[in-house]
Formats: structure tokens, sequence, C-alpha cells
């Protein structure tokens, strides 16, 4: 299923603005809950920087003495950071996931807008618990490569981001694959030599990310929803690829 075809940034990002013209209040409303993650990531991490710029003034207190006792509560605390950590990048994946669904459908017709129960299809069409699953492993994958360093980290968060619509085209058609870690390996095919230039598309939106930071998180009202679609267009072109060559062969 390997695509060797390039995709064009600009013609993906034209088709999530001509997908989103004339409707772009629908766009926030199936969105709300991504935007709302944004802004309030947004807000943390300010709040977080300025908290550790204000606590250099008191490094000097900050030393203290540690026991056996502290060192086992700091281990077992590490390990529930660890278990919280991938569980709430599970979570935010489903609702990521749940609202890129319902844009994979508009844009399949889109003179039909989706409504907002559209959004949370995962949890009124039976899928919930799989994709939980799901998107468990895929986080924990993730994070294990993190831990090899930052850069494998990024790599395998490229490599699997087209799980989300392998999974989409088995729901459709009413199939699944044999262990859950098949639809991570299916993304894996087709990202193989597309990853850089995934890279250059999220790149590409470094300035509506620096304009959103700058706007305490408001200007992503408008940025969450335009790199959903965008990444979305980009994965309709890259099945279609991939399954076309495939064919061909």
């Amino acid at each position: 299923m390997k695509s060797t075809k390039p995709i064009s940034i600009r013609a993906v990002k034209r088709e999530a603005r001509s997908l989103y013209h004339g409707h772009f209040k629908t766009a926030i409303k199936i969105n709300i809950v991504p935007i709302i993650f944004t802004i309030l990531n947004v807000i943390t991490t300010l709040m977080m920087m300025y908290t550790m710029i204000m606590s250099f003034r008191d490094l000097s207190q900050m030393a203290s003495s540690a026991s056996v006792t502290s060192d086992n509560d700091s281990a077992f605390q590490q390990v529930l950071n660890i278990v919280e950590s991938v569980l709430s990048d599970a979570i935010k994946l489903i609702f990521i996931w749940t609202v890129n669904w319902a844009l994979i459908e508009w844009y399949e017709k889109p003179k039909k807008l989706p409504t907002f129960k559209d959004a949370f299809q995962i949890f009124n069409r039976g899928n919930f618990l799989h994709t939980l699953l799901l998107t468990i492993v895929q986080s924990m994958l993730i994070f294990l490569w993190t831990l090899l360093f930052v850069v494998p980290g990024i790599v395998k968060l490229f490599s699997y981001s087209q799980t989300y619509f392998a999974y989409k085209v088995d729901i459709e058609n009413g199939t699944r694959q044999g262990q859950l870690t098949d639809y991570i390996k299916v993304s894996r095919r087709v990202m193989a030599g597309r990853k850089w230039e995934l890279f250059l598309l999220e790149l590409s939106f470094i300035g509506w990310h620096l304009l959103g930071i700058l706007t305490g998180g408001i200007a992503y009202i408008y940025v969450v929803p335009y790199l959903n679609a965008t990444r979305v267009a980009y994965s309709r072109h890259l099945f279609t690829l991939a399954m076309s060559e495939s064919g061909a062969a």
C-alpha cells in the first residue's frame, strides 16, 4: 500500500477551506471539543511557563533531603503519572478521531452538513470500547518510543497518524482487522516514505500556532477546524493513492 506520488500541501489546504466555505459555524460546532482541549492546553502551558519563571527566584528553597520512603512514593507517583499521561492522550485521540470521522463523511457528501451528534459518533455507533483500546495501544507505543529520545517518538507519531483513517474504512465496510495493532501496521505502510511530507504539512501551520499562543488560544477557534480538515484531506489523498497503486501492482 506504499504510495510514491507527492501530495500537494496547497491542494489539501484548499480542499479544507472549500469544505468549510459558507459553513464555518458547522465546522466550529463539530470541532468544539478539540477546540476546547487546545485552548485549555495553551492556557495551562502559559501558566506553567509563568510559574517556572517565577520559581527561579526561589530555587535555593527547593532543595530537600530524600528518604527511602519518599523515593518509593516518588517511584509510585511516576508510574501513576505515566498511566495518567497515556490515558489522557488516548482520550484526546478519541475526540480527535470522532471529529475526523465526521469530516471524512462530510468530504464524501459535502452537501450534507454534519450534525453535532455526528461529531460524537464513536459513542453512539457501538465503536467506543474498541476505539478506546486502539487509542490506548497507540498512545502507549508512542510513549515507549519517546522514551528512546524525542525524535523517535515524533517519527512514530507521524508513522501512526493514519490509524484513525484505516479504522474508519473498516467501520464503513463493516469489517475488522484481526488485531488492534493491524490498524497501526496499515498506517505505517501508507506512511512509508511520507513522514517528511506530513511533517512539512504540519510545519506549514506554524504561523497559525504562534497566533494561537499569542492570542491565549482564542485563534484556535479558527485554526483547529482548519487543521483537522486539512489533515483529513491529506489522509483521503494518501489512501486513495495507496489503494490505486496497490491495485495497479
